[in-house]
């Protein structure tokens, strides 16, 4: 047999090759009808300015053949077409992203993410803010020369002039155009305490004094006017000027005027800095009797012309307000509500702002606080405390700190705390009963969304 011919090709398969080819080739001239006029050519349309940034596909190679100008093969190109369109116009699905939003409105994984991305980048800048202070004047020459001086309020204040007998102190003014006008017309319309509101920011504060023994029922009038339903006190009821202005043992109550008000359960505190919880029912005696639930946060160890022993104590109240949503104001009540009350409003609408993911100007902040409420903050120490606290605020809360951030933070830190450390209220030591300082990080937690 010769060897030759084992690579050799049967005639057999040519022939067999070549029928194929003529069916396939009969087939495509069936399907391509003959066109009886020249196709006109269309003018090509000038693409919009919307649709400027569309998505330009590749011509098929299947279009090239003859079979594809028939009617059922444009068809089936269209829809190919407009099915490739379809997938490209729809969001991309991301492997977090699990569930869209319900019913409810809650958002999904992917826009919670995002907005926990801009939060903490509004809490980076802020760092980099009072670092860009810290290394320049110092955030001490900063707050003399700018912030104490130069952001006074000029308004008026004829209602305190009218009603000295109803102001703890002379000196600290109730501006006309902010102060909280009660509305019941058998009670003087006058109280000492001042709305206090930043611009994108949904909650609103009051800060007020601690009620005089002849302001008492002033006091519970505006609670019921404003619908009143956090309390923050900061003040010790030891002496007959300072009168404890509400109910402070379970089931027990006190009338002030027309209101009425039941102590349901009083929480003492678990751990160091932390306050006792009243749970209120209060009733106003009027035509419509509303029956409504106010919470009062009491902190009695905070002296006056000091600051907190310990950055939880003002977390801990803010931790308190950001759990508990209200659209009412919350009212914050020290000795003459310009200083602690100042503070602990200050660092709560700083850390609600960056937790919302709304950049926190210190500057700004300080000037629309102190424009509303006359005298708030003017001692350096609360400032440079509220600076401290919303730091630790920053630390634990936002979890993605570059390295560089952190150092900056501790440097600032170090630097600030020289002026207040030893102005500190520590907390009397109950040997019987030794109460642990809480973790900070677990004041600091982000809220379970």
């Amino acid at each position: 047999m010769d060897k030759n011919n084992d690579n050799k090709i049967p005639e057999d398969g040519f022939d067999e090759a070549e029928t194929k080819k003529n069916l396939v080739m009969a087939r495509i001239r069936k399907a391509q009808p003959e066109p009886k006029e020249p196709l006109a050519r269309t003018p090509l349309r000038k693409a919009s300015k919307k649709k400027k940034n569309a998505v330009v596909v590749a011509p098929s190679p299947v279009a090239r053949s003859p079979a594809a100008f028939s009617p059922v093969a444009k068809k089936i190109q269209e829809e190919k077409v407009n099915e490739v369109l379809k997938h490209l116009k729809s969001p991309v699905p991301r492997p977090e992203e699990k569930k869209s939003k319900d019913k409810k409105g809650k958002k999904t994984i992917t826009e919670t993410e995002e907005d926990e991305l801009t939060a903490d980048r509004m809490g980076h800048k802020f760092i980099e803010h009072i670092g860009f202070i810290e290394t320049g004047p110092s955030l001490n020459t900063y707050y003399l020369t700018h912030l104490l001086n130069m952001a006074q309020s000029i308004e008026t204040h004829d209602a305190f002039t009218r009603n000295t007998f109803k102001n703890r102190n002379p000196d600290v003014f109730c501006i006309d155009k902010t102060r909280v006008k009660l509305m019941d017309p058998n009670i003087e319309y006058y109280i000492h305490a001042n709305h206090i509101k930043f611009d994108r920011l949904t909650r609103t504060y009051i800060a007020t004094q601690h009620p005089l023994p002849g302001t008492l029922n002033d006091f519970w009038a505006m609670i019921a006017d404003q619908k009143v339903e956090f309390i923050v006190s900061l003040t010790n009821s030891k002496t007959a000027s300072f009168p404890i202005y509400y109910p402070n043992k379970p089931s027990t109550f006190r009338n002030f005027g027309q209101f009425f008000v039941y102590c349901n359960s009083v929480i003492p505190p678990k751990m160091k800095y932390r306050f006792t919880e009243y749970k209120f029912d209060f009733v106003a005696q009027s035509e419509k009797e509303e029956k409504r639930t106010i919470r009062l946060y009491h902190y009695p160890h905070w002296v006056k012309n000091t600051v907190p022993a310990s950055t939880n104590v003002v977390l801990e109240i803010v931790k308190k307000l950001r759990k508990k949503k209200s659209n009412s104001p919350v009212v914050v009540q020290c000795e003459t509500g310009v200083n602690q009350s100042a503070e602990v409003i200050y660092v709560d609408a700083v850390c609600s702002m960056l937790d919302s993911g709304v950049e926190a100007n210190f500057d700004s902040l300080f000037r629309q606080m102190r424009q509303q409420k006359s005298q708030v903050m003017t001692q350096r120490l609360h400032f440079l405390h509220s600076i401290a606290t919303v730091l630790d605020f920053i630390k634990y809360h936002f979890l993605s700190i570059p390295d560089p951030l952190i150092c900056q933070m501790a440097s600032i830190m170090f630097s600030i705390s020289k002026d207040f450390q030893y102005n500190m209220s520590e907390e009397p030591i109950d040997e019987k009963h030794p109460l642990k300082s809480p973790p900070m990080r677990e004041l600091c937690e982000k809220d379970a969304k």
